[in-house]
């Protein structure tokens, strides 16, 4: 039997009565009509039960991949199921790319849009940002189309699933560009606070670690585009890392994308420890499922708790030397 029992944390535990790979649009239809209630679910990267039901779960990772680039209007159509990983490579080798990505390659393109991933970089747009046209299978069973410039459509496209089962869309593309990615370690907390407009937009990207255990940031991680200004051995008061490095304090680099000023391939390694990472297995056990559609059932090697605090960036230098107190670490 398939089943998609949990989160991608493994804490949150979902009650549906039943769960669903459609092959096809017309298999998606036909779940909708029948269920009651039904939720999509991407990667389930949802910290909550946002994504739960009591009635029918669809995962769209059985559809056939679609990738239909438009290099005259620089777009691309994709399914509803499709991963970053999965599309980003493609789009390479034909010298496109997304203007933004998210953190993890395991994410659906339609989950991260639908929930306002945020990608990084402070003159970057979200994810959502990018789509140009969806089709939804909405709760009679019909497929409702919206492009940009629609009047709905704005209201739409980060829709939380609320509005139906998004099985494809359309999304900006831009010329294909390469990224370097260098670390600095043990910058000065003050320096951070005193510094942040111009530390965080000093770069294409710029993500700051920290355990909130000492008067410094653990870790700042750049990404800059090729051909542009490099950074020096200083960043702030911190000093380059004398090696690759982890996100996660102390851990080995494993999986990592490439640093020490080289540039990154897209989406050909997530961030996190490849040893920590959920590894998908296949419990695909019906003839009926394709093996695209494995989803993880038991517990990683790392269990994820993660709690956000969001801040308006025009008070952050204000909030952020209350940090540490919150945490709980200070």
């Amino acid at each position: 039997m398939n089943t998609i029992s949990h989160n991608w944390a493994e804490y949150v535990a979902f009650g549906a009565a039943s769960t669903h790979f459609p092959r096809s649009l017309a298999e998606v239809q036909d779940v909708v009509r029948q269920s009651p209630k039904v939720r999509a679910v991407g990667a389930r990267h949802s910290f909550n039960a946002i994504a739960d039901t009591p009635g029918a779960l669809v995962s769209l990772r059985a559809l056939d991949r679609r990738i239909e680039i438009d290099a005259a209007a620089r777009t691309v159509v994709i399914d509803g199921g499709i991963t970053y990983s999965e599309l980003c490579p493609v789009l390479d080798a034909a010298g496109w790319a997304l203007f933004n990505l998210a953190s993890v390659p395991d994410f659906t393109v339609v989950g991260a849009v639908a929930t306002a991933i945020h990608g990084s970089g402070n003159t970057n747009r979200n994810l959502a940002a990018s789509v140009v046209a969806l089709d939804i299978v909405t709760a009679s069973g019909d497929v409702l189309s919206l492009k940009r410039g629609d009047p709905d459509f704005e209201g739409a496209v980060v829709s939380l699933g609320a509005l139906g089962v998004v099985t494809s869309m359309t999304l900006d593309l831009v010329p294909r560009f390469e990224v370097r990615q260098n670390v600095f370690h043990h910058l000065p907390f003050d320096a951070v606070v005193d510094n942040f407009d111009a530390l965080m937009g000093s770069a294409f990207s710029v993500s700051l670690f920290t355990h909130w255990n000492s008067d410094k940031v653990d870790q700042a991680w750049l990404k800059g585009i090729v051909g542009g200004p490099e950074p020096g051995d200083s960043f702030f008061g911190g000093r380059a890392a004398p090696g690759e490095s982890s996100p996660v304090w102390g851990k080995e680099p494993y999986g990592t994308t490439g640093q020490m000023g080289s540039s990154v391939r897209p989406m050909t390694a997530c961030r996190m420890p490849a040893s920590e990472r959920c590894r998908p297995s296949a419990t695909n056990s019906s003839p009926s499922i394709s093996s695209p559609a494995p989803m993880p059932r038991r517990p990683c090697a790392l269990s994820r708790r993660s709690s956000r605090l969001c801040i308006r960036h025009s008070s952050s230098r204000k909030s952020a030397p209350s940090l540490p107190t919150i945490s709980g670490s200070a």
